[in-house]
């Protein structure tokens, strides 16, 4: 079983405020995309580009995040466009 990370949002509308809760990849995936352990805070105002659920609730699969400072990090969402999983820039490992 993967474990997938999830975002909680008190998103801000004329009406007042709307929970939405925002399903990511597994941990080990957002870390490969950028994500760092002190990136999003309690607090935070974020922008979220997500599919939204079938059902009409406020849940939805997260494609993009973008945290404070302005940085954007893809958060590993299925059946997408993504990233490859592994960047270039991560270390390689052989067996012999």
């Amino acid at each position: 079983m993967n474990p997938h990370a999830w975002i909680y949002v008190d998103a801000k509308i004329d009406a007042g405020i709307e929970q939405w809760q925002f399903e990511t990849g597994a941990p080990v995936e957002l870390v490969w995309r950028g994500w760092r352990k002190n990136d999003l805070k309690v607090g935070d105002e974020v922008t979220v580009e997500a599919l939204r659920a079938k059902d009409g609730t406020h849940t939805a699969s997260a494609r993009m995040v973008t945290l404070p400072p302005g940085k954007k990090v893809f958060s590993g969402a299925a059946g997408d466009d993504a990233p490859a999983t592994t960047p270039a820039s991560a270390p390689s490992t052989t067996h012999e």
